[in-house]
């Protein structure tokens, strides 16, 4: 089998992403930012842009562009997703708008989306901009300086603010294009010649197979991973002399949003856990666990604690054991308790000092398959 090191997830990201303009510096009365706009779609649910805009500027007059790229990075995914040709040159207004023309793969449409946003969202992207979160890796306040748009099926957009994978968070869930009737050749004259129609260019069979075993309807998938709930993480270690390492405990949640636990500053109330690592320091040793949630059993456990009520405050605990190689997790709210049975667990250990490359595995519950393959159908 081959060895997998534990690497802490939040420092995989790109140079440039976390450069000095990463860096807040007391944003209170801030209107200009500096970022950049990217725009992305879930890896089994890709869509082809003919062109996409972002307005900004005083009035919206400015634009930052992206063409004919495929989207297909994950929710709010920045890395090796399409980017802009054009991005904006120091500080300016947040975005105020988009304009974009894609194909769905999944609906073999192709959508258009022309909207200014509403008042709502520019207050909110604002507040993001200006309140960024403190970074306990980095030792430092952080700005969001990438703003992405996902695409899903159904002609959906999320938005998104992000910087790396320090911290991103989903803006607004609501807006959606609409179905615009073009030719392909009108679309692309590139795909017109290789495809001739939509329905042929969406007709990959590894593809059209997903789409069939677990569908594409937006309300089946990721009006479940938008709900969000009022719940805290609560580790417990049996034994009491253990310490939890600060700036290591990250969480990516079923709606793209990533939070490191620690780290204060804007985030609002989580969606529903999809995966997260936290390190662990107990008798000179350094433990790394990576937690990878079963996405129908998380589904089915919000659903039975927390019903009607999202607002009601509930914990989902992990319980490590004395020997580090044990752990019960429980989502708890009002009276009301739900075990996980499926969760997916990988932990390594190494001395505190030792590199990466010294770690061994000290529990695997899951070595039919590699933790690179674990995701949500949607993300």
């Amino acid at each position: 089998m081959k060895k997998i090191y534990p690497v802490v997830f939040i420092l995989v990201f790109c140079v440039t992403t976390l450069s000095c303009k990463g860096l807040s510096n007391g944003n209170n009365m801030k209107t200009k930012f500096s970022w950049d706009f990217y725009v992305s779609s879930p890896v089994h649910y890709s869509s082809e842009l003919k062109y996409a805009k972002a307005f900004y500027g005083d009035k919206g007059e400015e634009t930052v562009d992206v063409f004919d790229e495929t989207a297909m990075a994950g929710l709010g995914n920045v890395t090796a997703t399409p980017f802009s040709v054009n991005p904006p040159q120091g500080e300016v207004s947040i975005p105020k708008g988009i304009d974009m023309v894609w194909v769905s793969i999944a609906d073999k449409k192709i959508y258009r989306a022309n909207i200014k946003f509403s008042q709502q969202i520019q207050n909110k992207l604002l507040k993001a901009f200006r309140e960024g979160f403190y970074s306990h890796w980095r030792e430092s306040n952080m700005d969001f300086n990438e703003f992405n748009v996902t695409i899903l099926p159904e002609g959906h957009l999320w938005l998104y603010l992000g910087i790396g994978n320090l911290r991103r968070v989903l803006i607004c869930d609501s807006l959606r294009g609409e179905e615009t009737h073009m030719t392909l050749k009108e679309f692309s004259e590139g795909f017109y010649n290789a495809f001739q129609t939509v329905d042929s260019l969406c007709s990959d069979e590894k593809e059209n197979s997903f789409f069939n075993e677990h569908g594409s309807e937006y309300d089946k998938i990721w009006a479940f991973y938008a709900q969000r709930f009022n719940y805290q993480f609560d580790i417990q270690f049996e034994n009491k002399q253990t310490e939890l390492r600060k700036g290591r405990f990250v969480i990516k949640f079923a709606n793209g949003e990533i939070l490191n636990h620690d780290d204060p500053g804007y985030f609002e109330q989580p969606s529903r856990p999809n995966k997260m690592e936290f390190q662990w320091i107990t008798d000179g040793m350094l433990y790394t666990g990576h937690f990878y949630f079963d996405e129908e059993e998380v589904k089915k456990a919000f659903m039975e604690v927390y019903g009607n009520n999202p607002t009601q405050a509930g914990k989902l605990i992990v319980q490590v054991s004395k020997y580090n190689n044990w752990f019960d997790i429980y989502l708890e709210a009002d009276n009301k308790k739900y075990k996980f049975e499926k969760t997916k667990i990988h932990v390594f250990k190494q001395g505190v000092n030792d590199s990466d490359d010294k770690a061994v595995v000290i529990y695997n519950n899951h070595r039919e398959i590699n933790s690179k393959y674990i995701h949500f159908i949607g993300e």
